[in-house]
């Protein structure tokens, strides 16, 4: 059935109890695209509770069918703000029923990509991990490029990071590892990940205002794809972002922080070896630093062997970039 939002009350009544109840919605969830996505947003009661207009819940409903007729979250937010912006204002938005198909328009690092879907043939990211993968070992990269493009068109970048890029990256591995991949084709692929990312760095722009925000490798580290995709991450979401790359120096590294003064230094690590470099680094930030300075990790060790991080000084960011990101959020807020 189509909603015209200008029949919904936008008193704001209900508390997140009967939002859930309603919608069957996890309160988490919930949370989640309202961090994310900005959607569902209530006003705050006189004692701090979040309370729920009817159009609120009307939305937020609309969002939840989209998704489970096989849509992303991303799109269906995508969707609806296509619908907002094409009205008059926002009184006369109809939102059509989830059967009808859809304009989608994505983010891409060439601009804006218009896609004629529906919410039934969307592509699942298992099938393009299992191409790209494919597509990267034999050194296809016409085949790679086109279903990165396919990829970006459906989902939102951070999305294709954590669901695709760092699934491929892993399986690569493993694979170079277990001595099924030639280590000229892990380097071939892993190289042209690692190029499409920086493309997106710079294409993500920088920002001259806000809290400044270090981000590189442990001492030794030489893995940095997950430190460029948290970069490219942190700066989308409105930070001022300075990456600082590999195998970062211990004296070096302290006296710039020392001098610079950064909100906050994110670091990665994907070894047993450069965790406990990092361990060591961190204690001597936190000695020999700044006062106030905000020290966050991650990286696979941390996912792999979490008794790790025990042994690091400062905040764990979480097991993707993108929790990497709403735990800056939190920290810095933005």
């Amino acid at each position: 059935m189509k909603l015209k939002l200008g029949n919904y009350s936008t008193t704001p009544l209900y508390n997140i109890k009967a939002v859930v109840q309603v919608t069957d919605i996890s309160p988490s969830t919930l949370r989640a695209w309202e961090r994310r996505y900005d959607i569902g947003a209530p006003e705050r009661s006189a004692s701090g509770y979040r309370l729920y207009s009817d159009r609120d819940v009307a939305i937020i409903r609309w969002l939840k069918q989209q998704v489970d007729a096989g849509m992303s979250i991303s799109q269906a937010v995508s969707w609806y703000r296509k619908l907002v912006e094409e009205a008059d204002d926002v009184q006369t938005v109809v939102l059509p029923d989830k059967n009808t198909n859809i304009l989608a328009h994505r983010d891409s690092p060439n601009g804006v990509v218009n896609m004629r879907t529906s919410s039934s043939n969307v592509r699942s990211f298992p099938s393009l991990q299992k191409e790209l993968l494919e597509a990267l070992i034999n050194f296809e990269e016409n085949s790679a490029e086109h279903l990165l493009t396919e990829a970006f068109s459906l989902y939102t970048l951070e999305e294709v990071g954590d669901n695709l890029i760092s699934p491929v990256l892993v399986e690569i591995g493993e694979k170079w590892h277990n001595g099924q991949l030639s280590i000229t084709r892990e380097h071939y692929a892993t190289n042209y990940l690692r190029q499409r990312l920086v493309e997106l760095l710079r294409t993500a722009g920088a920002t001259a205002s806000g809290p400044l925000v270090w981000i590189g490798c442990a001492p030794g580290e030489l893995h940095e794809i997950g430190a460029i995709m948290l970069c490219i991450y942190v700066r989308r979401a409105g930070y001022q972002v300075h990456y600082l790359g590999q195998d970062l120096p211990y004296e070096d590294l302290i006296e710039e922080v020392r001098l610079n003064q950064p909100a906050m230094i994110l670091f990665s690590a994907s070894t047993k070896e450069t965790g406990k470099n990092l361990g060591e680094l961190t204690k001597r930030l936190s000695d020999e630093g700044p006062s106030g300075l905000i020290i966050g990790y991650g990286g696979r060790i941390f996912n792999k062997a979490p008794e790790l991080r025990t042994d690091v000084t400062g905040v764990f960011l979480g097991a993707t970039a993108q929790e990497a990101v709403d735990t800056t959020k939190e920290i810095l807020g933005r």
